[in-house]
């Protein structure tokens, strides 16, 4: 009966938290999930950019599984704070940098791994061990593998272990209404090291720490100059529009930006006195961009007046349910952003707080309306009139978005010695290609 309770409201939470995550995103981008869904039992394994929200994405997509989340044991501190974890799946782990814990709870933590394994269920773990909202993979721990070899180990290398690396993109961290993508590359079986672990457990370890990176690197932008991490972040940036274009890999466009940038980064690290011009041009023109208050999605092309007539006509058509939705939505909005947000340094954890607190707040606000509603206006009329509610703020989002676009849009037509001061430097980056 525990076991059916503890079901019943996973089950409720992940639904609210779906529906949260549809309004957070403006498109979630998955690929290669279907050759991996039925890979059980299974070790997930990805990078690490954005607090508690990288665990939801699994949730969110991996609709035939539910996934156990290995997190750090500091949240678990209270009695209750435990209690609401375990309902869903989340379970302990301790690091030494967070004074917590011991070698013993730990040992225990991995044996509670196995049997999940043994039940043919799915653990995620995120192998860099913290978060960081830097593009690149950082130094691989040895808690994925420990779990790994342990669960083979005591069940004679026949456990049939997968092990799934996958990649996060968000192109805006911390913001709403962005894309996110998910890309799983290929699964394969811990048992694959078993010949090199039985002979060296070092080697073993080393090497499935070596593939996991590998296999994840490849399905993420992945910057792996670190020295001039800000410079090819601005060089992904501006040649996100020509990425697909240039790179052989075409699986996705993050797959063709992790490819285009370290291209680039592989012939510019030899070359100090190009990288030197090449940076000064790229920072000058990112000046420019900022200076002209650019949004970050801008696309440097001088735009129709067609295209100016169409985007503006679709603003205004949304205008009306925009301000609709600003009015509708101001005290749930007021209080996350506001109350909450505003308090928060650290902007990685902004849209995890924001899709946190939305699934829980704006149900029960809409219940409210509704409520209110159905004894003024009648319940029919009410329930028709809060269902249109997130329609509207859907709506809303989009003519925002639309919005950034023909602002940007009016500023490349006004300002077309941007556009020529891009094409020169993609030019130059182009050169290196040939």
């Amino acid at each position: 009966m525990h076991n059916i309770v503890k079901s019943l409201i996973y089950s409720f939470l992940r639904t609210l938290m779906n529906v949260s995550m549809a309004f957070s995103y403006r498109n979630i981008i998955v690929t290669g999930y279907d050759k991996i869904k039925n890979s059980m039992p299974a070790l997930f394994v990805s990078n690490h950019q954005n607090t508690f929200m990288d665990g939801l994405v699994l949730v969110k997509v991996g609709h035939n599984i539910r996934p156990n989340i290995l997190v750090r044991a500091d949240i678990f501190k209270s009695k209750w704070a435990s209690i609401a974890l375990d309902i869903i799946r989340l379970i302990p782990i301790y690091r030494k940098k967070d004074n917590m814990g011991s070698v013993a709870q730990n040992n225990e933590i991995f044996k509670k791994c196995i049997d999940l394994f043994k039940k043919g269920e799915p653990l995620l773990i995120f192998p860099e061990g913290n978060h960081a909202i830097k593009r690149f993979l950082r130094p691989i721990q040895k808690g994925p593998a420990r779990i790994a070899f342990q669960a083979e180990e005591g069940n004679n290398f026949q456990l049939g272990l997968n092990v799934v690396p996958f990649g996060l993109h968000y192109e805006r961290h911390p913001k709403r209404w962005h894309d996110l993508h998910v890309h799983f590359g290929d699964a394969f079986k811990v048992s694959d090291f078993q010949k090199v672990y039985e002979e060296n457990p070092t080697k073993a370890n080393k090497q499935f720490n070596d593939k996991i990176r590998k296999d994840i690197s490849a399905e993420m932008v992945d910057i792996q100059w670190h020295a001039e991490y800000e410079f090819m972040e601005h060089v992904r940036t501006l040649l996100k529009p020509y990425a697909m274009k240039w790179a052989e890999n075409k699986k996705s466009i993050v797959h063709a930006e992790n490819e285009v940038v370290n291209r680039i980064a592989y012939h510019l690290q030899e070359n100090e006195d190009l990288t030197s011009s090449l940076k000064e041009n790229t920072n000058n023109y990112f000046r420019e961009v900022n200076k002209n208050k650019l949004s970050e999605d801008f696309k440097a092309k001088k735009p129709t007046i067609v295209e100016f007539l169409f985007k503006a006509i679709g603003i205004l058509i949304g205008l009306p349910f925009w301000i609709i939705a600003k009015v509708i939505n101001f005290i749930p909005e007021f209080i996350i952003e506001k109350k909450v947000i505003a308090g928060v340094k650290d902007i990685t954890w902004h849209i995890s707080l924001r899709t946190g607190i939305s699934m829980f707040l704006y149900p029960i606000y809409y219940l409210l309306i509704f409520i209110v509603l159905g004894f003024s206006i009648g319940w029919i009329i009410a329930g028709i009139t809060v269902f249109t509610f997130p329609l509207i703020s859907v709506v809303m989002y989009e003519t925002e978005y639309h919005y950034k676009k023909l602002r940007n849009a009016f500023i490349l037509f006004k300002k077309p010695e941007i556009i020529k001061q891009e094409q020169e430097l993609v030019k130059e980056f182009k050169g290196l290609f040939v």
